[in-house]
């Protein structure tokens, strides 16, 4: 699934025949329930994976606010912001990574998972999809 209307870049076909590529590819890899990529607004751009039974839309808007709120926690600290979230659950846990482009790369999925190779795998995604997006923009 992807947002044409939601999303601060143009969006062309190739584009989002290449996230959406990255995005299965990194479910596949890491076996994730699914991934969301998430403009830095709030708003979906683009999915992959088992969404099913998931609110997507309310689950983007938290991202968005955490990472907001994680800015102001790194600053107050020295930091100029965290690049990466996690939080660990009793069956599901979530990697949040923040691209290049301030967008959110965010990985659901299960303890069966290791959490080693998503957070390897989504941070080599995330720099593809960094650089498709700032394609996109322009820059």
């Amino acid at each position: 699934m992807i947002n044409r209307i939601l999303t601060n870049f143009v969006v062309t076909e190739e584009g989002i025949n290449r996230i959406r590529h990255l995005l299965k590819e990194l479910v596949e890899d890491v076996d994730a329930q699914t991934a969301l990529l998430i403009e830095k607004s709030g708003q979906i751009v683009a999915t992959d994976g088992d969404i099913q039974g998931l609110d997507t839309t309310a689950i983007a808007s938290l991202v968005s606010g955490g990472f907001a709120s994680t800015r102001a926690i790194a600053r107050l600290i020295g930091e100029t912001e965290f690049q990466a979230m996690f939080q660990q659950g009793e069956r599901a846990s979530i990697f949040m990574y923040s691209l290049g482009t301030k967008d959110i790369l965010v990985v659901i999925f299960t303890d069966f998972t290791k959490t080693g190779l998503v957070k390897v795998q989504t941070q080599q995604t995330a720099v593809a999809l960094s650089a498709e997006i700032s394609q996109m923009q322009g820059r």
